[in-house]
């Protein structure tokens, strides 16, 4: 593919944040679905083994056999680390709160991106963006409402840990992109997810899947999330981090509806107003970082 060869093609690079967003809400829904009759840790080793052939094959076609090449070393182990910890975080929420409190704290990520950014990969943000982001986190607390009993669980600390290890992650990516190929690098990473959480499974003796059933939505499961890590291995490859995060919130009426008509979830005044403060925040951190642009 010619588009490989630039390292700017930020169109190409929007169209496929918005379809790792996609996949994103596709996974989270499937594993909704199976949360109450299997062990995270086993949906977790399900979900990397089954990415592996699709990303394998696509490593192999691109890179012959270059596919397990990787020049930098503690690039890929950091971007390692933060994934595992992000879908970690994510799947184990899912076990405890609603599928759209999980889809909005998800998308504290550009928030956390956009605090992060200076620090992990030197991208300048204003302090205009800051207090945006800043902002924003506001919105979080009025979703949470801390009037309310039991408003801090281990769901919420999962679901806030989730989109932070999740903006290391994406910050990791961006820096592994200037030196590695996506291909590569989502490869390996699949691989050593596999190896993690087929060890924990085996030390902990958690229980395998008995039905078809659950085997077919582990099988999906991970084929949408090889789409989803290529998709977001070349979003990053093809534009910055800072312009790409505020896509995410597509998710937002999509995780919302998801929840209200299929997983039966209740929603407060709270929330919404919380959510659009989320959302504002989003929008002025894109604006701002269109203009200077």
């Amino acid at each position: 593919m010619e588009t490989l060869n630039k390292s700017s093609n930020i169109p190409l690079g929007i169209t496929l944040s918005i379809t790792e967003v996609i996949c994103t809400i596709t996974i989270a829904c499937l594993v909704k679905l199976i949360a109450g009759d299997l062990s995270v840790f086993m949906i977790l080793f399900f979900r990397y083994l089954f990415c592996v052939p699709l990303l394998l094959l696509t490593a192999i076609y691109q890179r012959g056999k270059h596919a397990f090449d990787i020049k930098s070393k503690t690039g890929l182990s950091i971007r390692t680390i933060t994934g595992l910890g992000s879908f970690g975080c994510l799947f184990a929420a899912l076990q405890f709160i609603d599928l759209s409190l999980m889809t909005i704290l998800f998308q504290t990520m550009p928030l956390f991106i956009t605090l992060l950014a200076p620090f992990i990969i030197k991208e300048v943000v204003g302090w205009f963006r800051r207090i945006a982001a800043i902002t924003g986190f506001v919105g979080v607390i009025l979703i949470l409402n801390p009037t309310t009993e039991d408003w801090v669980n281990y769901g919420v600390i999962l679901g806030v840990m989730s989109p932070f290890f999740g903006a290391l992650m994406t910050l990791s990516v961006r820096r592994l992109g200037k030196t590695d190929h996506p291909a590569s690098t989502a490869l390996w990473y699949n691989l050593l997810g596999t190896i993690v959480f087929l060890l924990i499974c085996i030390f902990n003796e958690v229980k395998w899947p008995e039905y078809n059933g659950i085997l077919l939505i582990l099988l999906i499961v991970g084929i949408v999330s090889s789409f989803q890590q290529i998709c977001l291995a070349y979003s990053l490859k093809f534009a910055p981090a800072s312009l790409l995060a505020p896509l995410r919130y597509i998710s937002v009426p999509i995780g919302i509806t998801v929840g209200v008509y299929f997983f039966n979830e209740s929603l407060s005044t709270t929330f919404f107003i919380g959510t659009a403060i989320i959302v504002c925040s989003s929008i002025i951190i894109i604006r701002r970082e269109s203009k200077k642009k």
